[in-house]
């Protein structure tokens, strides 16, 4: 018995060394979720102007030709794929990788160039015999404004060369706290979309110029807003998960905790009857 309730408070002090952890963890991801979630909104609003003035330009300048919009019906597929650097986010990185796996699979038979942000993507790859083009480690949480600039001039180099001939990210849309969409967007070429009323405004110095200096730009702040999107999305995802393994720890330690009361009454009771009976026998 004494045996037993020796291991009985071993294992509450694991559980409670875990609680503590998982706390801990879930502090550190709330906070680092807070810090991301206001950029990602401000790039959110910032791009939306900024695909609103590019479409209008395409829209007015009818005639407009760039290799970027034109399909190619050779070359390498391109896939940027947004992982995790660190695990415990629960299905963040799995979720994402199996949409990656589905689409090498559907585009079997095709030579596919793979660019990599995170540890973990580039650890699923070497583990796949898929060799990674560009690797990126992760920024922890420490954003600059050009954050995403190794791995988007990796990709544009290449498509500028006529190495790709499309690109394709494979990112996690952050949509609520307890929502995320991961998804295989297209990057390159870009589709052409009309716009309704866009010819109510002048170019002056031509639209040609004007958006040969826009697409770049244009392009650059999609991909940010595509990593920021699933760094968004992974910290939601760690948050959620430590939130339900500090709940289960804490769980877990109450029934361990009225195990070992009982436990711990049983004995007393045992002990309590062994000095009557033995009193009582002393009497006879």
């Amino acid at each position: 018995m004494s045996q037993q309730l020796r291991q009985l408070k071993s294992r509450i002090r694991s559980v409670e060394g875990t609680w503590k952890v998982t706390r801990a963890m879930e502090m550190v991801s709330m906070s680092k979720f807070k810090s991301l979630e206001t950029p990602l909104h401000m790039s959110r609003a910032y791009f939306l102007k900024l695909e609103g003035i590019f479409n209008n330009l395409l829209s007015v300048g009818s005639d407009v030709t760039h290799s970027y919009f034109k399909p190619r019906a050779g070359g390498a597929i391109g896939l940027v794929v947004v992982t995790s650097d660190t695990g415990l986010c629960g299905t963040y990185t799995n979720e994402i990788l199996r949409h990656v796996d589905k689409f090498i699979e559907a585009h079997k038979g095709r030579e596919i160039r793979v660019y990599v942000y995170g540890r973990k993507g580039a650890t699923h790859f070497r583990k796949e015999g898929i060799p990674v083009h560009k690797y990126v480690p992760g920024v922890h949480g420490r954003l600059t404004f050009a954050f995403h600039k190794d791995l988007f001039d990796a990709v544009m180099a290449d498509y500028d060369k006529n190495i790709l001939g499309e690109v394709h990210v494979a990112y996690t849309v952050y949509k609520t706290a307890m929502k995320r969409i991961p998804t295989v967007d297209k990057f390159l070429s870009i589709d052409r979309k009309p716009v309704q009323g866009g010819g109510n405004f002048i170019v002056e110095s031509g639209t040609r110029g004007i958006l040969t200096d826009v697409l770049p730009m244009y392009l650059s702040n999609r991909l940010r807003l595509m990593m920021l999107e699933s760094f968004v999305s992974e910290q939601s995802s760690r948050m959620v998960a430590m939130k339900s393994a500090k709940d289960n720890a804490k769980e877990l330690m109450g029934d361990l905790i009225l195990l070992r009361n009982k436990l711990r009454q049983a004995t007393i009771t045992k002990e309590v009857i062994e000095i009557i009976s033995s009193a009582e026998a002393l009497k006879g």
